[in-house]
């Protein structure tokens, strides 16, 4: 199969003809990476409006963990709209409690857990600063190179992804102190590693000494794994340098887990794989199957410093998204979608890794379960590689601050044939770029 851009968008094609309505009603500012419109999910495939089917390895940007419109899920969101849709914060609701308590089994290293519900990982992040400033008295934030953590102006001000992100919106919020990212190549030796580690936790000591000063600083918020920066896994050496220096000062550790959580990395949450224990974890994407559900959670001793009615939403646990998110986790667990996402991962990487240093444009490979980076010579390439695979029906995204990163995030429930598939696809591009 293939699809040109001028075939898709043609005079008097479906296609065409809804990109061209969308011209004149939808803002422009909203963001699109392909000129195709989706009509229906089916699992690990997206259908367009054509009937053309895309393997998608980009599951909505790591949100589809479980696939699209997997029947566990829809029959809960059926099952729950037609009891109940909306409450707020006027009445409790069943789904948000049961949702609640589900996430806190999650987080085996958090004591007492309890949950906050917002709408969106940006949300998540904001309302995680505020808890921050509320427990510490202090209203510093230390953030990280090349992170992203959402579109909000606080969020906004934490993220270095891509320049594009802040450009028009300053001044952003104050008090915000960016650190470098510890983030070695995957094809990186122990050795190198190790130096990377130290050299990192060096600038951040230097930071917390001449900059932010440790005693105004009252949270540090870090991607586990770093997403749209560029698919990076640290050491979790760094990571657990970076708890430590959080006691020290009396800092709230934040892991931002929106893009690695819900078993994408081979564990619930990044910082069980990786050994180390936030104060907080942020959650959404992946959590809902792609309804708006975001969320903070944290040991019950740190939520007890956030005073009754400090923070709230008004759609925020909606009892639909909870009702999806619960079945989301049902199918996560009941079909060992974390170790799969392990083992899977595993078998992408060492495919992938032997066209490492072999001439052609993968200069590196690095990944943790299904959450795996492609890095590529530069922005061209990855953009060529991206077209030729959509022409050959399959959508695979770009990251880094050079957007020359193929990303590839495929739903945790995609079969051991759909995966060889769409590697294949993958390999058959890059060996001809």
């Amino acid at each position: 199969m293939t699809l040109s851009r001028a075939a898709a968008v043609a005079a008097g094609s479906a296609t065409g003809d809804w990109l061209a309505r969308g011209e004149d009603a939808v803002a422009g500012v909203v963001p699109g990476v392909f000129d195709v419109v989706a009509e229906r999910g089916e699992g690990s495939w997206l259908v367009d409006v054509e009937g053309r089917r895309f393997l998608d390895f980009g599951s909505g940007i790591a949100v589809t963990n479980v696939g699209h419109c997997h029947p566990h899920v829809v029959a809960a969101v059926e099952a729950q709209a037609r009891r109940l849709v909306h409450t707020s914060v006027v009445v409790r609701h069943r789904p948000y409690i049961e949702l609640a308590e589900r996430v806190g089994r999650l987080v085996p290293f958090l004591d007492s857990p309890q949950v906050f519900l917002c709408n969106s990982g940006a949300e998540a992040v904001d309302g995680a600063l505020k808890l921050a400033r509320r427990a510490t008295g202090k209203g510093g934030v230390i953030a990280f190179g090349r992170a992203f953590h959402g579109r909000t102006l606080a969020a906004t001000s934490l993220t270095t992804a891509k320049a594009a992100y802040r450009a028009g919106y300053e001044p952003l919020l104050p008090g915000v102190h960016i650190a470098p990212y510890c983030g070695p190549p995957g094809r990186a030796t122990e050795s190198e590693r190790a130096s990377e580690v130290a050299t990192a936790l060096a600038v951040l000591d230097d930071v917390l000494a001449h900059e932010a000063r440790g005693g105004d600083v009252g949270a540090m918020v870090v991607e586990p794994v770093l997403g749209e920066g560029g698919y990076l896994v640290p050491p979790a050496a760094w990571l657990g340098g970076l708890r430590e220096r959080c006691d020290t000062h009396g800092i709230v550790l934040i892991f931002d887990e929106v893009q690695t959580g819900m078993g994408r990395t081979g564990a619930p949450f990044a910082a069980e794989r990786l050994g180390v224990a936030p104060d907080v974890v942020l959650f959404a994407k992946g959590v809902a199957s792609g309804l708006p559900l975001g969320g903070i959670v944290a040991s019950r001793a740190l939520m007890e410093r956030w005073p009754r009615g400090a923070h709230g939403s008004t759609f925020g646990g909606n009892p639909v998204a909870c009702a999806a998110a619960i079945a989301t986790i049902d199918v996560i667990e009941v079909g060992g979608l974390c170790a799969r996402a392990g083992v899977l991962g595993d078998r992408a990487l060492e495919r992938l890794r032997a066209m490492v240093g072999v001439g052609g444009p993968v200069w590196d490979v690095r990944g943790l379960g299904l959450m795996i980076g492609v890095d590529l010579t530069d922005k061209g390439t990855a953009a060529y590689v991206q077209r030729r695979c959509l022409e050959a029906g399959l959508i695979v995204l770009t990251c880094g601050q050079d957007e020359n990163v193929l990303r590839l995030v495929p739903p945790l429930t995609v079969s051991d044939d759909e995966l060889d598939l769409g590697l294949s696809i993958l390999e058959g591009v890059l060996a001809a770029a």
